[in-house]
Parts: C-alpha cells; structure tokens; sequence
C-alpha cells in the first residue's frame, strides 16, 4: 500500500542553508567588525611602539607569521566565529555574539588604555 506522506528523514543529518539576521545579532556583528578593526590597529600601534602582545594565541602567530599574523588570527576567529553562529540557534547564536562583543571591546580599551599610558 502506497503512501501519500514523504520518506521520513528522523535521524537523518540536515543543514540549515539559510540563516536570518536578527536585528540584535546585526548590531552585535556591526560592534564586532568595527571592535576588530581597531583592536588590530591599537595593537599594531603598540607592537610599533615595543610593547609586547599580552595573548599568549597571539603572540604565537606573530612570532610564526610575523605582523600579518594579527591579521589572520582575526580572520580566523571571525571565520570560526561565523560558522558558530550560523550552526547555533538564533538565542545562543545571539549570546555567543555578545560574548565575542564585550571580550573584543574591553580588549581595545586595555589596548587604548596601555597606549594612552606611554
């Protein structure tokens, strides 16, 4: 006997191929961008002035790809950081966003703060 129904696909692995921004989640990705942006320039600045990168992480890519490596390591992290927020559901994706927001702007304001102190 035939049925009407699809297959079923219960237990089967699928893929969301599309994601919706959220309004907060586009404003936590505005921070974020701009935040990157200036903690790599506060650190460059630091870096030219003979301070020493405090993150262990990326202190190990500068010392193996030299001043580019701050630039890929934030490429890196934003790559990871996409590709977590697009597997996440929106409420975590959300807060995962956040947390990279708050971490990213209080590290430029130690970096503008150590700056400031010269």
């Amino acid at each position: 006997m035939a049925s009407d129904r699809p297959p079923s696909d219960e237990g089967a692995l699928t893929w969301r191929v599309e994601r919706v921004l959220t309004e907060s989640q586009a404003v936590l990705w505005g921070v974020i961008l701009v935040a990157t942006v200036f903690d790599v320039l506060t650190t460059m600045r630091g870096l030219a002035l003979g301070l020493s990168e405090g993150n262990a992480v990326a202190q190990a890519f500068l010392d193996t790809y030299g001043t580019p490596g701050i630039g890929l390591l934030k490429f890196v992290a934003l790559v990871l950081l996409v590709l977590s927020w697009w597997a996440l559901p929106d409420r975590s994706a959300t807060i995962v966003l956040a947390g990279f927001a708050v971490i990213s702007l209080l590290t430029i304001a130690l970096n503008a703060l150590t700056l400031a102190a010269l």
